[in-house]
């Protein structure tokens, strides 16, 4: 058989070193906000019952490919200060927290140099890169002719049904915050931005975070909780399969464990497969049921088996209503990935 382009670069991006799991006493910084029960086994080194399958590992690379671009546009438009580097950061008689932020970016470049060198020396570069350089350095040199504040810069690529999702609530995720507040933190820096790119179609969005904020609260009890589950060696509870987001006012699947990579040992499914089978019917019926609350319909005999049935799993259906009708929230049956 003759050789396909395609299978070779498949298996390169599947081909992905993995961390040597031991056990640790430090938590990783991407890992915050994350289930805390898949963070226990994590530090005590329990091997996966379900690691990233390759259509993951090819989703990660994405997200590194994305992230490689714009570190490249930012090293030639001569605003690129550090890249990578490592960062710790520990309250007293708590975990320690390390990571390595992406990028940190500002300063006072030489732009009439960075143009000639990606005009000239760079020019080798894809003409998209070397067409949007020019264009970043121009309006640099325009509007900060003294130079930039430095600015730590997160980069995340999601979907476009995610990045308009972000956009139009003006907010990142929240672990995507922890993990940035990490590295201002540690690194004694006021200001962050979760850049989001949307991998359809190349858009970016900006999310800020300040140092110091409220996010710190959030931050230091995020890591109090597992600190407290590490040193007595106790399992943290499982996760719930479906949640609640008062700020959406919507049902959904919980990520924490649709995505856990112990998804056959603590809930016993097989896959992610399994788990949207059993659970995403369930969050379909229960926001059918909010948009006929938010729309004021009546209430049919299995629109209010379906309210019970959300009382049964422990949620206050008063604060569900409260947080449907709110003018805020997004609508009540759109369906978040």
């Amino acid at each position: 058989m003759r050789w396909t382009f395609y299978n070779l670069w498949n298996s390169s991006l599947e081909n992905r070193e993995e961390r040597l799991l031991k056990e640790r006493k430090h938590i990783w910084a991407s890992e915050m906000g994350g289930a805390m029960v898949d963070r226990f086994l994590k530090m005590n080194a329990v091997l996966p019952t379900n690691p990233p399958n390759p259509r993951s590992l090819r989703k990660f690379e994405a997200g590194n490919i994305w992230e490689s671009i714009i570190g490249f546009v930012l090293s030639r438009a001569g605003i690129l200060i550090s890249k990578q580097t490592y960062l710790s950061y520990q309250y007293p008689n708590l975990l320690e927290v390390t990571g390595k932020l992406d990028y940190c970016a500002g300063g006072k470049p030489d732009y009439d140099r960075a143009k000639n060198l990606v005009s000239n020396e760079f020019n080798w570069l894809p003409e998209f890169i070397s067409r949007a350089t020019i264009h970043i350095v121009e309006e640099l040199k325009e509007k900060y002719p003294d130079g930039l504040d430095e600015i730590v810069l997160e980069i995340k690529s999601c979907s476009s049904f995610m990045f308009e999702l972000y956009e139009k609530k003006g907010v990142g995720s929240p672990n995507h915050k922890l993990q940035l507040f990490h590295y201002l933190k540690a690194a004694g820096k006021s200001e962050g931005h979760i850049v989001y790119v949307c991998k359809d179609d190349a858009r970016l969005l900006e999310i800020g975070v300040a140092n110091p904020s409220s996010v710190e609260d959030i931050y230091k009890m995020d890591i109090a909780e597992i600190t407290t589950y590490i040193q007595a060696n106790e399992k943290p509870p499982l996760e719930k399969p479906i949640v609640f987001d008062d700020e959406f006012g919507k049902f959904s699947a919980n990520w924490k464990v649709a995505y856990s990579n112990y998804l056959t040992l603590l809930y016993g499914l097989e896959n992610q497969f399994a788990f949207d089978s059993k659970f995403k019917p369930t969050v379909e019926k229960w926001n059918r049921v909010l948009g006929r609350v938010k729309n004021g319909d009546k209430m049919t005999d299995k629109n209010l088996e379906a309210l019970d049935e959300i009382s049964e799993a422990g949620f206050d259906i008063e604060q569900v209503k409260k947080a449907v009708l709110s003018e805020n929230n997004i609508t009540a049956n759109q369906e978040v990935e």
